[in-house]
């Protein structure tokens, strides 16, 4: 007979999952079911403060035109931003980054780590009042996945990199079925998805938007609902005027608890320009320190009136290469250019210190450590030998090298250290975003500088999602089966510890294998007014406002 669950705090049920390993050994998690199901339950609908005065926030969005709200299209940190005011999923991370349920109000894990069954908040609604059912999870889970959804951009799907662990996801995203065959419905309120494999990392990556809940009714009846979504999260759309402006209000039938400001007011294109400026001049309250005033803004004396925040990112720049066409598919070749890069010097001369110098391409802390690797320092003679042992013995005798990117600042110093000391001409190509991530996804670009910021607290998200075999956001086509073998078992490892070895080893091996350059980690300086009470700035960044209040 099966033991009946046990009903669990989130915290400990979280650890309980995570640490069930260094019980009986890394095997035996992986191979072995655990004694019995493990019940999360979420925590109490939360009482937000209640101060008086207007609750208005006011704040600045992108400059560029807003393509999509689409939480199925969210692929870059505005958009995934925008897609959490709006739209929420079975869960989320909390400001410790643990993950937590959200419109889920209880999770059950079986025992072998298969099958979660999500039981739905009662009062879980679209921002019209109508139920969130279990179907209408399903139906979003599908749509995120399915290649119909993005017409003929298959590649700005979300759902392939965040939802793929679900059993039949890869069938969805192929085209070769429209039904999502690792997800059922119990009941109205209930449904169930189980994995092709045990991960560690499932109920984090349900925090993406590609996770996330959108009205399958309102989604069918034309491709321009996103402008005027039935959302599913803690705001609602009032107002959209593209290039001009975004004002959200509260929506107070948040399941979870509605949110105590009232309105979000964002400045869009033009007038979103020049932040900082804004922020000054007292228009807006909350803004990111650009590096030239960050130091001003530290300064206890001279500085910006209001809070500043000062958070080390999980998030790394880095150049990365194709190996499959010379002249970076010599191995000798693109040592070379790792010894050519001052990556100390551009960290402490270029920004002032402002950011930290990558000895990896995992930013320090993940998991609790540090992540050294054998990635080489600048060393000039050096980087002449490596390249003399490469087919083309100098650098005079090799074609131009093509790097592109957004403001590559990174790839400018590459191009001006690696001609002076090794005679390599590199042009240096900047793109817009929409056509620089498309010619990454498609693997057009030889080389590329991208900074990566995290999705979930773990490494996964660096060395799965850019260098896996089969992850939609491998930009260079890198397969290593050694690589893919150790992300694979670690992503079935539930101790943190034994997983975090898995991944080093694979981090050492990416990195000795020489097909990215690691540059910065990026630290993230955010100036609030002293008004602002509540905010959260966590090492993925801002997540939401639900907890933020105007001090009158």
């Amino acid at each position: 007979m099966v033991p009946p669950p046990r009903r669990l705090p989130v915290a400990f049920a979280l650890a309980l999952l995570i640490l069930l390993s260094s019980l009986v050994g890394v095997a035996a998690v992986v191979a072995t079911p655990a004694a019995s199901p493990v019940v999360i339950e979420a925590a109490p609908e939360v009482s937000h403060a209640a101060p008086s005065g207007e609750q208005l926030l006011r704040l600045t969005g992108p400059v560029e035109p807003i393509v999509t709200l689409d939480p199925a299209l969210a692929r870059d940190v505005t958009a995934s931003f925008f897609s959490r005011l709006l739209f929420r999923g079975l869960t989320r991370l909390d400001d410790s980054l643990a993950p937590v349920p959200e419109l889920a109000e209880r999770i059950e894990i079986s025992a072998d780590g298969l099958v979660y069954r999500f039981v739905l908040r009662e009062a879980a609604t679209f921002h019209d009042g109508r139920p969130i059912v279990a179907a209408d999870v399903i139906a979003s889970l599908t749509r995120s996945l399915s290649p119909a959804t993005a017409g003929d951009s298959p590649e700005r799907l979300g759902g392939p990199t965040y939802l793929s662990d679900i059993d039949g996801a890869e069938a969805v995203t192929a085209g070769r079925s429209d039904t999502l065959r690792g997800a059922r419905v119990v009941d109205e309120r209930t449904l169930e998805l189980r994995l092709a494999a045990p991960r560690a990392t499932f109920l984090m990556k349900l925090a993406s938007p590609a996770a996330a809940i959108v009205d399958p009714i309102q989604v069918a009846a034309g491709a321009d609902w996103w402008q005027a979504p039935n959302g599913s999260g803690p705001f609602a759309v009032g107002a959209f005027v593209p290039e001009e402006r975004l004002d959200l209000v509260a929506f107070d039938g948040y399941a979870a608890g509605p949110p105590t400001l009232r309105r979000i007011e964002m400045r869009l294109g033009p007038t979103a320009a020049n932040a900082y400026n804004l922020y000054q001049a007292g228009e807006i309250d909350v803004t990111a320190v650009p590096l030239s005033s960050i130091d001003l803004a530290l300064d206890p004396e001279e500085g910006a009136i209001g809070e500043v925040s000062v958070v080390p990112l999980l998030a790394t720049s880095y150049i990365a290469f194709r190996t499959d066409e010379p002249p970076l598919d010599d191995p000798a070749v693109r040592r070379a250019l790792a010894l050519a890069f001052p990556r100390a010097q551009l960290a402490e001369v270029g920004f002032a210190g402002h950011k930290l110098a990558a000895d990896g391409l995992l930013p320090p802390g993940l998991l609790g450590r540090e992540w050294p690797t054998a990635l080489p320092a600048y060393d000039p003679e050096a980087a002449r030998a490596a390249l003399a042992e490469s087919r083309y013995g100098a650098g005079e005798a090799m074609p131009p090298l093509q790097i592109y990117g957004l403001g590559a600042f990174g790839a400018e110093t590459l191009r001006d250290t690696a001609g002076e000391t090794l005679g390599i001409e590199i042009d240096v190509v900047e793109l817009e975003w929409p056509d620089y991530y498309l010619r990454l996804a498609r693997r057009e670009l030889p080389a590329h500088e991208l900074l990566w910021v995290a999705d979930y607290p773990d490494p996964e998200s660096f060395l799965w999602s850019l260098f896996g075999a089969e992850s939609p956001d491998n930009f260079t086509g890198y397969a290593n089966p050694t690589f893919d073998a150790l992300l694979d078992e670690a992503a079935a490892t539930l101790d943190s510890e034994a997983r975090a070895d898995l991944y080093d080893q694979a981090h050492r091996l990416l990195i000795d294998d020489g097909v990215v350059l690691p540059l910065l980690h990026d630290i993230r300086y955010t100036l609030s007014r002293p008004t602002v009470k509540g905010l959260v700035v966590t090492q993925l960044g801002i997540l939401d406002f639900d907890g933020v209040w105007i001090e009158q």
